[in-house]
């Protein structure tokens, strides 16, 4: 299934290196004010976050997908 829907293991690298920036960017945008949070809680928050996009979207396609 993770194959069919990323291709190859270099696709799933870029994949969760482009939702981790997108995701570090968000999340250090909407929570600066009224406290900052420190970039070692943000990178391991936004990293696990990606984790679970890249492996939640191959399992939505699946079910969601043409049948």
């Amino acid at each position: 299934m993770f194959n069919d829907f990323y291709g190859s293991f270099n696709s799933v690298i870029i994949a969760l290196l482009c939702w981790w920036i997108v995701l570090l960017v968000f999340q250090r945008i909407t929570n600066r004010y009224p406290k900052k949070n420190g970039w070692k809680k943000d990178i391991t928050f936004t990293f696990f976050q990606s984790v679970f996009v890249i492996i939640s979207l191959p399992i939505l396609a699946y079910f969601i997908g043409p049948k």
